[in-house]
């Protein structure tokens, strides 16, 4: 029973975190509870993998995400200006700017502000937003849905288009074919997301140009503003379709490089070979017998995008004035609300590393391969 598990690890895990994707759309829990499910799934496929690796990849993160709390701490307090006159303001009295002072802590030396926030982000209090008057945590919490949902989104309509442009060019690898695909999924990749952002702006929501007295685009979508999904869920994809584009083409076109590459050293080993002379379709070897062992890597590169996807996300959430986690920074920066950004940027940071961390998980879970290697390493 053990070996039938371990067999069939991977259907079971992806199984079980698209039931987690699932849960967390119609029922809308918390993004902890999402989140915490999700590493809990990644965590025990690991685990029942290969216990030991699990272990010592979530004993490293400890360190690590010690390490980035103290550089982003370090980052906001050597910020010139003093926090309590940008709060007061240039006419405030030396007593009110030592009063704020005191209630913000920074009377105290750095080491015992930092163990003090520390100590307070281990029990999930990222402290008090200044301008907003609220805690971090919450106005994080509340900002996150709109983030996630765009980087969702924008990772599927990636591998949507990836997927079969990347199975389709390794096929047919040298024709004109192949050579096309190449060329424009190039073009996309020189694309900056924030210049792919104004030009799906202009056309598709604001008309396009005037070629001759003839408008050359489209009124088809809204160019700003967040609709939330359960208040109008036509509405809430019309929203997000041009950001989530504008994040996707650009990491479809590495995800179709990569994964062509891979089809091609695929499609030329033995295995495709008695596939072949068994007589079986194109189709069907592509799609079910080579595209698997050519997306390990691509998975990999899936989760080291996250962290591209969160930089271009704070952009393109400013473009197009979605409520996400960057407007929140970006608020925080504005105003000089030092807490908003340091709680900001390191749930930002540790989503990367966790996620990344998540991705080798599911590495492991998905290719028998590896889990070999690692018993054999330690043997």
């Amino acid at each position: 029973m053990k070996q039938a598990v371990r067999d069939q690890l991977g259907r079971i895990v992806a199984v079980a975190l698209v039931a987690t994707v699932a849960w967390a759309w119609f029922w809308r829990p918390p993004f902890s509870w999402t989140f915490g499910v999700l590493v809990g799934v990644g965590t025990l496929g690991a685990a029942i993998a290969d216990g030991r690796y699990a272990l010592r990849r979530l004993a490293a993160l400890i360190p690590v995400l010690v390490l980035v709390s103290f550089v982003v701490f370090a980052l906001m307090a050597s910020l010139p200006g003093d926090p309590a006159i940008n709060l007061l303001g240039p006419a405030a009295t030396p007593d009110q700017i030592e009063i704020v002072r005191t209630e913000l802590g920074l009377d105290q030396p750095f080491f015992n502000r930092y163990g003090d926030w520390l100590g307070g982000v281990v029990l999930g209090d990222l402290g008090n937003s200044i301008v907003l008057r609220e805690e971090v945590a919450d106005g994080i919490s509340r900002s996150m849905t709109p983030t996630l949902q765009l980087m969702t989104y924008s990772v599927i309509i990636a591998l949507v288009v990836s997927l079969p442009l990347g199975i389709w060019a390794g096929y047919r690898q040298g024709t004109s074919t192949d050579r096309g695909i190449n060329n424009v999924m190039l073009g996309f990749l020189a694309t900056p997301n924030y210049v792919m952002a104004v030009l799906l702006v202009l056309f598709f929501a604001v008309g396009g140009l005037s070629v001759f007295g003839n408008e050359v685009g489209f009124h088809a979508l809204p160019a700003a503003r967040y609709v939330p999904l359960g208040d109008d869920p036509v509405l809430h994809f019309k929203h997000l379709a041009l950001p989530s584009l504008s994040l996707a083409m650009g990491q479809a076109a590495v995800f179709m490089r990569l994964l062509r590459s891979d089809m091609i050293g695929t499609l030329r080993l033995p295995f495709i070979d008695l596939a072949r002379s068994k007589g079986l379709p194109t189709r069907r070897i592509l799609w079910r017998h080579a595209l698997r062992p050519s997306s390990f890597t691509l998975l990999t590169v899936v989760g080291l995008t996250v962290g591209l996807l969160i930089g271009g996300a704070l952009i393109i959430e400013f473009i197009f004035t979605i409520p996400g986690v960057g407007a929140y920074i970006f608020l925080g920066v504005t105003q000089r609300d030092f807490i908003a950004v340091q709680g900001g940027v390191l749930v930002i940071s540790a989503l990367f590393i966790v996620v990344l961390t998540m991705s080798d998980f599911l590495y492991l879970a998905l290719d028998p391969r590896l889990r070999g290697r690692e018993v054999a390493a330690r043997g």
